[in-house]
């Protein structure tokens, strides 16, 4: 049987009890030890957070630049999610860069007439002109004022035309350009005194109803002037147009540009009916240093007998006042008895009837 090893007493005196100071400081260690993790634990967890927050505040600074990511390897079948990238802020011009040029005005077609040759077109209406008496432009009130009469609308109906023709001379004859023989009538009215002009249709306002191969606003540029040679080709021997009807077309600069254009380019003139009051034909004959007159009094809007001498008399006032005036009537059978008692009388009255280019001189750019 093994022997019982009995353990030493324990240091002290006798009846002393044991300290307990060894497991005391056993467990002080211990907490000592526990302490000290924790602490350990916090100080990591502290640094933990402080990198977290590092990086948090890193990716969040704006200047901070961008890291491209690596591709994962391929054959993984995973992609990275991509973030959005932040739109890029547009930079404002500085002011000046934000005032427009000034946008020039639209040109309407053909701006420019065509230079004429010296010697091939020139002043055709020059050469076309029947002679009128030499006189200087009368000053207002003055003896001897200019009255210029045009007949509108001749040709279509012969008898009537004819009648207008053997008025006594001389008068503006208007032909329109779709009449049959114009060829013969008109050189018997250039045969008897008369000075001849193309009365071109143009678009009115309205319904009314121009005529056939009228000049309209809505035609093409090509077709204006094709239509506008046309015309100028039906008789030969004017010195210029003025407009059937046209308050619609007269009114358009783009599309009476071409006409005058070419009236220029031929050395014509135009005689602006002024059927609108809106007419770009002072303006635009000034543009193409073109020979213009205007019309000052229509005769026969009212056919009454009495409102066409109504409007006899107002002829007379507008030269008395002006110097000259220019009535334009039509081959009505009223306006027509009208004028064969009126133009005798106007020699005694002190007036003197002289054909339209009589008066080119005495407007803007008629020289």
């Amino acid at each position: 049987m093994p022997r019982r090893v009995t353990p030493p007493p324990p240091l002290g005196r006798p009846g002393q009890k044991t300290p307990k100071r060894p497991l005391a400081r056993r467990r002080k260690g211990a907490r000592i030890s526990l302490t000290r993790a924790q602490l350990a634990g916090i100080v990591g967890l502290t640094a933990i957070v402080a990198l977290l927050g590092a990086y948090v505040l890193g990716n969040r600074h704006p200047h901070k630049p961008t890291v491209a990511t690596a591709p994962p390897p391929s054959g993984t079948g995973k992609t990275s999610p991509r973030l959005p990238s932040a739109p890029p802020v547009p930079t404002v011009p500085p002011p000046e860069q934000h005032a427009e040029a000034p946008v020039p005005p639209a040109s309407p077609p053909k701006t420019e007439p065509p230079k004429a040759e010296p010697g091939k077109a020139g002043a055709a209406w020059r050469r076309n002109a029947v002679p009128s008496p030499q006189m200087a432009a009368p000053a207002p009130g003055a003896a001897h004022a200019r009255i210029v009469l045009v007949i509108d609308d001749l040709g279509v109906d012969r008898p009537r035309s004819t009648r207008a023709v053997a008025l006594p001379g001389p008068v503006t004859t208007a032909w329109l350009p779709y009449a049959h023989d114009l060829a013969d009538q008109t050189r018997a009215a250039k045969a008897a005194g008369h000075e001849l002009i193309v009365h071109v249709p143009m678009e009115p306002v309205g319904k009314a109803d121009p005529g056939p191969g009228a000049l309209t606003v809505n035609l093409s540029d090509e077709e204006v002037q094709r239509r506008l040679e046309a015309d100028l080709a039906s008789f030969d021997g004017y010195v210029g147009i003025n407009n059937h009807m046209g308050s619609r077309f007269t009114a358009n600069e783009g599309k009476l540009s071409i006409v005058l254009a070419e009236l220029s380019r031929r050395g014509l003139m135009f005689l602006d009916s002024r059927t609108t009051p809106d007419t770009k034909g002072p303006e635009l004959a000034a543009r193409y240093r073109l020979p213009l007159v205007s019309r000052d009094v229509f005769l026969d809007d009212d056919q009454s007998p009495k409102a066409v001498q109504a409007m006899l008399a107002k002829v007379e006032e507008v030269a008395r006042r002006h110097g000259t005036a220019v009535a334009i009537g039509h081959p009505h059978d009223v306006t027509l008895t009208a004028l064969e008692h009126w133009l005798p009388t106007l020699a005694a009255k002190g007036f003197t009837l002289v054909p339209l280019t009589a008066v080119i001189a005495a407007t803007p750019g008629g020289t």
